[in-house]
């Protein structure tokens, strides 16, 4: 039988032995472990309510002689403590059993705890990961979502009227919620649809390791959101576009996209840009056209599995050898 517990200092030898294993290229994925998760345990530890957890949790599985075979992290979604995401996976070779224990533990602890949602984002090629998650966990697929890489920007707007965009403020977030459950395709409206807290911004952003920024575009006539853009960094060099566009105003998008880039440009004039599309929104088709006629290219397809706590569907386990190594981004 498995043992499964958080993470603690004493883990963090091992843990690097593991990821060393996996993967060779983890130095970044072990420090975040290291200067975030550690410490962090032992303040939640203090908390037992769901509603004040907000930072990633790590727990780690060990066989009966205490050798380490893999590690979890999740986190709730910003301003949904009820939705939680995998955030991270690390499993040793033919530990896919503990790994499937300790996915089961995660989903019963934080189930318990009023979670009733669970949800992962995982590349298309890791389908032995998709398979443990689906056959072995009960997930089920819901949608995909795509990361893309803007290299040329020559195509881009220049006259843009910046008086048609507003700086996001709390107070639009309503209003934001709706425009997006609007626009999501009506049969991912059950899994993926947002309440208003999960588009506030948060507070005491500064401390936070990365920076976004918020603007929407709304009709003159009617106050009706034609456009929703965020844009993100960690590095104030490698930027990320994400916006919800309604399907009727898809012929604006290189408006949109040119008010985020000239909006990073004011910030460095050397960046690289990437945009994230999201195919379980009305419009996602369109803008994987958009962007496969100007030539982005396609860095990363995901798929998005989700388990709803009280819809647990019990599926014959399937075994698998290799090694394990996941990374996934934000919903």
């Amino acid at each position: 039988m498995a043992k499964i517990k958080k993470i603690a200092f004493k883990d963090l030898i091992n843990i690097k032995k593991l990821m060393s294993v996996v993967c060779s290229d983890n130095i970044l994925s072990y420090r975040r472990l290291f200067f975030i998760s550690v410490p962090i345990t032992f303040i939640q530890n203090l908390f037992y309510s769901v509603h004040l957890r907000r930072f990633t949790e790590t727990y780690v599985v060990s066989d009966n002689n205490f050798n380490l075979k893999g590690l979890v992290s999740v986190r709730a979604q910003r301003g949904n403590p009820y939705k939680w995401q995998i955030k991270r996976l690390f499993l040793s070779e033919n530990s896919h059993e503990e790994g499937k224990q300790l996915i089961e533990y995660i989903i019963a602890k934080f189930g318990a705890r009023g979670v009733d949602t669970f949800y992962v984002s995982v590349n298309d090629s890791q389908t032995e990961l998709i398979d443990l998650f689906i056959k072995g966990c009960g997930f089920r697929f819901c949608s995909c979502e795509s990361l893309w890489d803007v290299s040329n920007i020559n195509f881009l707007v220049t006259d843009i009227n910046e008086k048609n965009f507003k700086p996001f403020k709390n107070s639009d977030s309503q209003k934001c919620a709706d425009f997006y459950n609007e626009n999501l395709i009506t049969h991912y409206k059950y899994s993926l649809q947002k309440n208003k807290n999960e588009f506030n911004d948060r507070f005491f952003q500064g401390f936070n390791s990365d920076t976004d920024f918020k603007y929407i575009w709304e009709d003159e006539n009617n106050g009706k959101i034609k456009a929703f853009i965020e844009i993100k960094t960690v590095d104030n060099k490698n930027y990320f576009i994400d916006s919800i566009l309604a399907p009727q105003f898809v012929d604006l998008y290189p408006t949109v996209l040119s008010f985020a880039v000239k909006k990073i440009i004011k910030r460095n004039k050397n960046f690289k840009v990437y945009i994230k599309n999201r195919k379980y929104l009305q419009s996602g088709e369109m803008l994987e056209n958009y962007f496969k006629e100007n030539r982005f290219e396609l860095l990363q397809n995901n798929t998005i599995l989700v388990r709803d706590f009280f819809k647990t569907v019990k599926q014959e386990n399937t075994s698998f050898n290799n090694a394990i190594v996941f990374s996934g981004f934000e919903v």
